[in-house]
C-alpha cells in the first residue's frame, strides 16, 4: 500500500512539473538574472516581447548588486511565450536592455554594460514603457 502511494505521488509530481515547464521540452518557469553591469540595479523588468508594457519592478525595494543574481519565477501567463525583453535600471537611472531573449534556449540572463541603452539616441522616451500593465510577469522571486 505504501509503495503504491509513493509511486502515485511520484507520477503526480512528474506530471505537475511537466505541466508547468519544470522538466524538458519548451516549458520553463524560472530564469536566473545575473547583474554584470558594474553597477547596482534598483529596478528589474521582464516581460514577453509580445506585451506592450513592462509591468512591475521585480526588485521592489531591493537592490541587485553587481555580480549578484536573482531567481525569477514566471507566472503561467508567460508559459506560451518564448521571447522576452529584460531591462535593468541602475542607481544613476541608466537603463540596460536585452530584447528578444529566447528563454527556450537559456535559463540564465546576464545583464552587462554592453546592454546599456541611451533612449535619446534611439529616438524615444523611457516613460512610454512604464505604463501600468499589472503584476503578470512574476509570481515570486528570490535573490542570492
Amino acid at each position: 500500500m505504501r509503495r503504491t502511494i509513493r509511486v502515485g505521488l511520484l507520477i503526480l509530481s512528474i506530471l505537475t512539473c511537466m505541466a508547468y515547464g519544470g522538466l524538458g521540452g519548451e516549458g520553463y518557469s524560472e530564469v536566473r538574472v545575473v547583474n554584470r553591469t558594474g553597477y547596482s540595479l534598483v529596478k528589474l523588468y521582464i516581460a514577453p516581447t509580445s506585451r506592450p508594457a513592462w509591468g512591475r519592478n521585480l526588485l521592489q525595494e531591493r537592490t541587485l548588486l553587481d555580480t549578484e543574481s536573482m531567481q525569477v519565477v514566471l507566472s503561467p501567463f508567460a508559459q506560451g511565450e518564448r521571447f522576452f525583453d529584460v531591462m535593468g535600471v541602475d542607481t544613476d537611472g541608466d537603463r540596460y536592455l536585452q530584447s528578444g531573449v529566447d528563454l527556450s534556449k537559456t535559463s540564465t540572463i546576464e545583464i552587462t554594460f554592453r546592454d546599456f541603452l541611451e533612449p535619446r539616441l534611439e529616438g524615444w522616451d523611457w516613460e512610454e514603457y512604464f505604463e501600468e500593465y499589472g503584476n503578470e510577469a512574476v509570481t515570486s522571486s528570490g535573490q542570492t
